[in-house]
Parts: structure tokens; sequence; C-alpha cells
């Protein structure tokens, strides 16, 4: 007979940072998760708005949700809670504790990134330092892949994918020309980690007559060299395709819009634009035909492109993350491992906060080709196994941005 742990108290589920396609997958698997293995009056409650909603008070009821529209918002991108961006201070902290207390919440699911993990991890420890019973667990996501202690984090994958097929169209647009030959310089973003650009290796057409280059963070970027290549591609009949993470640097280790940059509300460099700096210095320098493509947010929450493989691991780490809490985890985060077979499987654990808080996960400079600025073998079947799959998604629309505030 199957033995059913009670936990008392009520749940809240929060999430953080930019969205991605597969962030709702997570807060799914939370929600069924406790239902299927909990008490049925334990409340679950959604902060409307991120952390700014939850220090409004702003919190809806999901588990009064039927399975039609769980499935829903399952699979549709963007946060369906809504999300924010707030540098966290004490008085925050305890006002969510407070909160926390009125609405008998022994439960909280932070859904995000870095800076999401180092709240989360902040909750914990000030609930402890309050004697707050606060069970606390992370359920990574990022597309920029930069969380450490995990394979890959959910939504990557399905922003490698858009990628991958944004790279494929306009390689077979450039290469219907045959001259004049241009330049073309298409920008991801993945902040301080070249995980997004490095995806679109996975286009790359060696038999054409474009040359596709990827410049990463982790790789110092020469202008004068890139300047080079692309003169001795243009001389030699080629189009080139430039593919440029937002966070590329220089010799010095300076961002190369350094010269612009400007801070967002968490005093992080705004990150972005490189393409249109590329694109001046090739005017000026070389005269040679350029043109910018910026994927933006597209590249995060596009519908038609959402991997099988990531919505499927976003759920699981969602279901995982209250498993987690019926052994007792806490100020954990929940993981990924890939196993050392030869078919891709993982296997999910958790890890500690402290040991992912002020982490940023590189690309390893071993899987890139310095030189011929290409993506290695290593990559490629890194990366593979995670863009497979489509899925068949029941029809959404903007009804679950509506849900009555308590």
């Amino acid at each position: 007979m199957e033995v059913i742990i009670i936990l008392k108290g009520n749940a809240v589920i929060i999430q953080s940072g930019g969205p991605t396609a597969v962030i709702n997958s997570s807060l799914v698997g939370i929600v069924e998760a406790i239902l299927e293995f909990n008490n049925p009056n334990m409340k679950i409650f959604g902060a409307k708005g991120g952390l700014k909603g939850l220090l409004n008070n702003s919190l809806v009821r999901l588990d009064t949700l039927t399975k039609e529209k769980l499935r829903s918002i399952k699979y549709t991108p963007g946060a369906m809670l809504g999300t924010c961006r707030l540098k966290i201070e004490e008085f925050h902290l305890r006002k969510i504790i407070g909160i926390f207390k009125a609405f008998n919440i022994t439960h909280c699911f932070y859904i995000g990134g870095n800076g999401s993990m180092y709240i989360a991890e902040q909750i914990s420890i000030y609930a402890r330092e309050l004697n707050y019973p606060l069970c606390t667990i992370g359920i990574p996501k990022s597309i920029d892949n930069d969380l450490d202690k995990i394979d890959h984090s959910p939504g990557y994958a399905s922003a490698a994918k858009f990628l991958v097929a944004c790279t494929e169209d306009i390689t077979l647009d450039i290469v219907s020309y045959e001259s004049p030959k241009k330049v073309t310089i298409m920008e991801t973003m993945g902040r301080n980690t070249g995980w997004l650009a490095a995806s679109c290796s996975l286009a790359e057409q060696k038999s054409s007559n474009c040359k596709q280059l990827i410049y990463i963070p982790e790789s110092p970027f020469s202008l004068s060299n890139c300047l080079e290549v692309i003169e001795h591609n243009y001389n030699n009949n080629y189009h080139t395709l430039l593919i440029v993470s937002e966070g590329i640097r220089d010799e010095q280790d300076e961002l190369i819009i350094s010269k612009t940059l400007q801070l967002d509300s968490l005093n992080r460099p705004k990150l972005g634009g490189v393409s249109w700096f590329l694109k001046d210095e090739i005017d000026n320098n070389l005269n040679i035909g350029t043109r910018c493509i910026d994927t933006s947010i597209w590249q995060r929450s596009s519908s038609r492109y959402i991997s099988l493989t990531d919505v499927n691991e976003a759920y699981n780490l969602g279901y995982r993350a209250w498993q987690v809490a019926l052994n007792n985890g806490n100020s954990v985060m929940v993981t990924i491992s890939r196993t050392n077979t030869s078919e891709y499987n993982v296997v999910y654990s958790s890890v500690p906060l402290s040991k992912v808080v002020g982490i940023e996960k590189k690309v390893p400079i071993h899987w890139y080709d310095e030189q011929k600025k290409a993506m290695k073998e290593e990559f490629l079947d890194y990366i593979n196994p995670l863009v497979k799959g489509d899925i068949i998604k029941p029809e959404f629309d903007l009804e679950q941005q509506h849900i009555s505030i308590l």
C-alpha cells in the first residue's frame, strides 16, 4: 500500500527573470505533483507578477485550475504568472516572511536563473534566522544555459532550436545571391556565456558560398582579426555570416560595447547592440555591404520551436521539486545530470543553493575552435539530443493572464 506523506501549510510558486518557452511547464509540474501526492486541502498560490506581485499580496490560486487548463499552460511560452527583476533588500525579506505567515505558506518554489537562485537562498536563510518553518526549492530556467551544477537549463534547448531554424533560413536566403558578396550579422542573447551563439553551429552549411563564424564571450574577440577574415572571405567570393553573442569581450576582457554601456535595474550591464557596433566597423573599414539581424525576445518565447526534450525535462524538474520537499529537502535547486551511456538519458537530483549561487557556467573552451571560429564535435554531441522532438500543443490564448487576484 502506497504511503502518502501529508505536509502542513500552503505553497507558493514564483516565476522570476526572463521568460522562456518552457517555464510554465515547470510550474505545471509542481502543481500536479502537489495535487497527486499531498493533502487536497493544501492551497497552491502563484505570485502574480513575480516577486513584486508577492510583495504586493497579489496571489492567485493554482490548485483550482482544471486539468485541461493546466495542460494548456504546460505548452504555453512566457511566464504565465508574470515576472520581474528586483534587487532584494532585507526589508523585502522581512515583508516576504510576513506574507508567508499571513497565508500559512510553508513551501516556496522559485523558478528562475542565477539571480533567482540567489533570492531563493536569501529567503531560505532569512526564514531560518526567524525560526520560520519554510521549505525553499529552486527550479532552474535559463535560455542562457549559464546556471551551474546542471547539465543544461530548461529553456535553453528551445531557444537554441529557434536559433538553429533562424540560422538555416538566413543562410538559405544569403546563398541565393551570387553577387555582390555581403556580410550578415546575427546577434544572440547569452549574457556572459556563448551557449546560444554556439547552438547555431548546428545550421552550418560547410559546402555553401557562405562562411559561418561564431564568436562567444569565452574566447577574446579581436576586431582586427574579424575584419581580416571577412575581407578574406569577400576576396575569395564568399558571403560571411557572423553569429555573435551579446557579451563578447576584447583581449582586455572589456565588453566590446563598453563605451555605450548602460546598467539595468539590478546594476548589471545592459547587453545588446554588438551587431550594430560590428556593422559600423565593417562599413568604416571594409566598405562591404552589411546587415544586422537581432532575434531579441523571439529566441526565448517562440511557440513553434519548443523542444519536446525541453518541455518534458522542465515539467519533470517541477514535479521533482515536490518530491524533494516530501523528502525534507530544503534550500536546494533541483537539477539534471546526463548519464554516461551511448544514448541520451538524464537523472534528476538536487544540489544546495549555496553551491549554485554566484557561479556562471561557461562553454568549455576546448569545445570551441578559436582559429576557425566554430564549434567542435564535442559541443555538437552535447546539444544534439537537447533540441530533439516537436510538440503537438493544444490551442492557447491569453485568458490564462487574467486569473482572478484574491
